[in-house]
């Protein structure tokens, strides 16, 4: 039996070689055809995959950029509301107290855009060894209660003051107020939750 097979593919090959050849190499064809396809489904997943991980780390990049832009937007807009606080037309003691608190968060203005951007200088391989800048977040912290607690005065003052044009202007640097804090409790958050080798050990200095 294994005589007449061998016997049967030399008489094959001898009468009909173009054909068994042909054959054998279109076997191999779709052999190579059908590696290549595979090979170029593995390179298109990882491509694929590429491509979705830096795509996640722009969106990530801009949510932080937009982030700082919220926040530095928030902290113009106090400084413009309470400026203008201090052109009220209100006189007496309460006008006197609404220009102190404006001044007063004039300065405040300054020490939290100088604490700001000390927190958002620290970046990169640095803020992975030793982690954010506590100190800077420390004050951050502070300038929070000062903004809350100048919230409450202003509430009182307005709600004592007659003229409408100066009742509008210290609700609107109340609100913008509020928005600042709620944009620097945001960074504050997004940067204690950030990981670092070091910084539980230098947090312990700060506080």
């Amino acid at each position: 039996m294994k005589r007449s097979a061998s016997f049967l593919l030399a008489f094959l090959l001898l009468a009909f070689p173009s054909t068994v050849f042909a054959v054998s190499e279109q076997d191999s064809q779709v052999q190579n055809q059908t590696q290549t396809s595979t090979q170029n489904q593995g390179d298109d997943q990882q491509i694929q995959t590429q491509t979705q991980e830096q795509e996640s780390l722009k969106a990530t990049s801009s949510a932080n950029q937009n982030k700082n832009q919220t926040a530095q937007q928030n902290m113009e807009r106090v400084q413009e509301r309470f400026q203008a606080l201090l052109q009220i037309q209100t006189s007496g003691s309460v006008g006197d107290q609404v220009r102190v608190q404006a001044r007063a968060q004039i300065q405040t203005q300054e020490q939290i855009r100088e604490q700001l951007n000390k927190v958002e200088a620290r970046k990169g391989l640095i803020k992975f060894l030793i982690g954010p800048h506590y100190p800077g977040l420390e004050n951050l912290k502070e300038q929070l209660e000062q903004n809350q607690l100048r919230i409450m005065q202003l509430y009182q003052l307005h709600s004592q003051i007659q003229n409408q044009g100066d009742k509008t202007a210290i609700q609107s640097a109340i609100e913008a107020l509020i928005q600042e804090n709620t944009s620097l409790q945001d960074k504050i958050n997004e940067q204690d939750k950030s990981f670092s080798l070091l910084g539980w050990l230098l947090k312990l200095f700060v506080r």
